[in-house]
């Protein structure tokens, strides 16, 4: 069902930061000044727009909740509170860097589009692969209201994503030879394992050059951090 699609990808993204907190030594953060200034009420400044303590200290409790159903009794083997503020900082800071790029670009997402990618799950679907209307309206009837929406806002996140994606892609030109292919899994492969190969190289392409224009733009951005975790532990 779509909520087992949801936590699967809730799960994945957990998963990966919490691997990223054990292995990536200090603070990371791209571009970054602290400053000495006493900002009482935030925690960070992106371009000039803040993020404030409540904020990100109702973002941090939801994380720690989160590993605690995911990771259960190794939570306190696997997690260092200290590295988990500053990785729950830097996402704060880049969904701020991101929002400002979709505003920036005019990436915008229709009500019509999220609910397209909702109805498009297999379990909504009747034997003939048609939309169930009735199996739809009976699983979201049982859903609270503030998952719905956490699902909703999921979806409209990646939809922005991928309009920003694709609007980047669309100025440029990436293109997979044959003989990179060929390279990679041998010149007697079969035709649709061939195009197969060669889409996801394609694919690879595209997310390492979309990453590299990310990365460009972060370089680009300021971003100050009042929240000195070190000092604020260590004191």
């Amino acid at each position: 069902m779509l909520m087992k699609w949801f936590r699967k990808k809730r799960n994945f993204r957990m998963v990966m930061i919490v691997t990223a907190a054990l292995v990536i030594p200090g603070f990371v953060i791209w571009g970054v000044s602290i400053s000495g200034t006493d900002k009482r009420y935030l925690v960070a400044v992106v371009n000039k727009e803040p993020i404030y303590q409540h904020e990100f200290y109702r973002v941090l409790e939801q994380t720690r909740q989160q590993y605690r159903d995911l990771l259960k009794e190794n939570y306190s083997k696997l997690i260092n509170e200290k590295e988990l503020e500053k990785m729950v900082l830097n996402r704060m800071i880049q969904e701020k860097f991101l929002e400002q790029l979709y505003r920036k670009h005019r990436i915008k997402v229709r009500p019509s589009e999220v609910m397209e990618v909702i109805k498009s799950e297999p379990s909504f679907k009747d034997e003939k692969g048609q939309f169930d209307e009735t199996r739809f309206k009976a699983y979201f009837s049982r859903i609270p209201p503030e998952k719905i929406k956490e699902i909703e806002d999921q979806i409209k996140q990646e939809i922005k994503y991928q309009k920003l994606k694709q609007e980047v892609l669309s100025e440029t030109t990436i293109v997979v030879k044959d003989d990179e292919v060929k390279a990679l899994m041998g010149p007697d492969m079969k035709e649709d394992k061939f195009q197969e190969i060669k889409r996801y190289l394609q694919s690879q392409k595209e997310q390492q050059y979309f990453n590299k224009w990310l990365e460009n733009q972060k370089q680009k951005a300021k971003i100050e951090v009042y929240l000195k975790i070190d000092e604020k532990e260590s004191s």
